[in-house]
């Protein structure tokens, strides 16, 4: 399998584990891509950008967008984007071990528009897999 993808499936499991903590229904965490047919409300997807493989440590970066929708005047909901994101961080320490690989929050980003009638903060988690025999 490869590390991005195990890194992406172990935050997804570890968030669908906590869910009552975050405060999402249940069923609202996708991997990658959303059903369409399940993209109105609150939701969070989760993807990987390229990781880098070495000997000794491979690393990447694992994306957390947080979905809402917009407000009725055509805002984001930062309050509950907010929440979200607060609970969200709650769960982890540093270096949090997760499915073989350690995740270190790394950013997060303003409010930005999406193309469903949601707004979205991309939460950035640096990923790290020590090949290191110890």
């Amino acid at each position: 399998m490869i590390l991005g993808d195990k890194a992406v499936t172990a935050l997804f499991k570890y968030l669908n584990d906590k869910i009552e903590s975050i405060g999402i229904k249940k069923g609202r965490i996708f991997k990658y891509e959303i059903p369409e047919k399940l993209a109105i409300g609150d939701y969070i997807a989760i993807n990987h950008l390229p990781f880098v493989y070495s000997d000794a440590i491979n690393e990447g970066v694992v994306n957390l967008n947080i979905h809402c929708p917009k407000t009725s005047s055509n805002l984001p909901n930062t309050k509950k984007l907010s929440d979200y994101s607060e609970k969200i961080l709650s769960l982890f320490g540093d270096g949090t071990y997760l499915g073989g690989c350690y995740f270190d929050f790394y950013s997060i980003s303003r409010p930005t528009r999406d193309g469903d009638n949601t707004y979205y903060v991309n939460m950035k988690f640096n990923v790290t897999y020590n090949n290191l025999k110890e």
